[in-house]
């Protein structure tokens, strides 16, 4: 199976290096129906949709507790979803006082 990063979008080949950003779901999101699968997620901060590995049930990732995984080509990749994706958190969670 190919891969491509999910925020480069660089095709990753089998015999080049994969990172894994691993992420916990907060409790509102159940995703075992997605389990195994690869699906979009919509980073609004960014206007973009990256591609996440959603673990499986009985997977080692969630035996882990992991819930889902972004494959990417290098750390600084890694580093840069990271940091969109907790840009978009504080977007959806900003309090205006």
């Amino acid at each position: 199976m190919m891969l491509k990063c999910a925020w480069c979008k660089k095709k990753i080949k089998e015999n080049e290096s994969l990172f894994g950003l691993n992420v916990k779901f907060n409790e509102e999101i159940n995703p075992n129906k997605e389990g195994g699968k690869i699906i979009q997620v919509y980073i609004k901060s960014k206007n973009i949709s990256v591609p996440m590995i959603v673990a499986d049930a009985d997977s080692e990732a969630k035996k882990h507790g992991q819930d889902g995984i972004f494959a990417v080509c290098s750390e600084k990749c890694g580093n840069k979803l990271r940091e969109a994706l907790l840009e978009d958190i504080r977007f959806k969670f900003k309090k205006f006082y």
